[in-house]
């Protein structure tokens, strides 16, 4: 054996040392273990928040009306949610839940066209959270978003001031604290960008408004400067759970 064929055979054997070096590290011997640096846990982020499934019938005729909805106001036959980008959000101009899960259910027509109004979501005032479809199913909450958006309804009734529902909202602990959490959870869940966390009066302006019979909102619940503060809290949850 030459010296280069040596040297050569001298280096395989020390590289095949060090290769091994991992794999006796595996074996879970203490010694092993101690050399090697604790992995990082991997964050779980927000929590999913307890929810009250109280589902609204949503048959087979409601979904194909939803689906022919669809295909009038958006340009695609179907009553499926897919990869949601925005979070609209809503009051309901009632004081309790009752009245919101009836006419929900009811499938009354809206604007004279089926199906009738729902939204995924109703927070109580107690912070109670409401789910009323499947994640994957479209409401109609919102004109020229229901194709792209959950909508979070919260119980409150109307009142005279411009802005006055919203703040009543905002300073009801339990149930701004469970609305936040639960629109955390949804943008951490679909990738939603803070800027489409909305209110319904903001949503004609949204860039991803979109309705083909030229329909427009004419709500006025959560406007963008109360939007502005509910959104902080949500920045507050993620915040607190990285």
């Amino acid at each position: 054996m030459s010296g280069i064929t040596r040297a050569l055979s001298s280096f395989a054997l020390v590289t095949a040392l060090f290769a091994a070096a991992p794999a006796a590290a595996s074996t879970g011997s203490p010694s092993a273990s101690a050399a090697m640096p604790a992995a990082a846990k991997p964050h779980a982020g927000v929590p999913e928040p307890k929810t009250k499934w109280d589902p609204i019938p949503y048959g087979k005729g409601r979904k194909r009306q939803m689906a022919n909805y669809s295909n009038r106001h958006y340009g695609k036959r179907t009553w499926r949610l897919t990869d949601p980008d925005v979070i609209v959000l809503h009051y309901t101009a009632t004081s309790t839940y009752s009245p919101v899960f009836n006419t929900f259910a009811s499938n009354a027509p809206s604007l004279g066209e089926k199906p009738g109004v729902c939204s995924q979501f109703v927070v109580e005032k107690d912070g109670t959270i409401h789910q009323l479809t499947r994640l994957y199913v479209r409401c109609r909450h919102t004109v020229g978003l229901n194709h792209r958006a959950i909508g979070i309804e919260m119980v409150q009734e109307s009142m005279s001031g411009k802005h006055s529902a919203d703040k009543a909202i905002l300073g009801r602990k339990a149930q701004i604290r469970a609305a936040t959490r639960l629109t955390a959870w949804l943008k951490q869940k679909y990738g939603i960008g803070m800027k489409d966390v909305i209110g319904h009066a903001m949503a004609n302006d949204s860039p991803k408004f979109k309705d083909l019979e030229g329909w427009k909102n004419d709500h006025v619940d959560w406007l963008g400067g109360d939007v502005r503060k509910f959104r902080k809290i949500v920045s507050n949850v993620i915040h607190g759970h990285r």
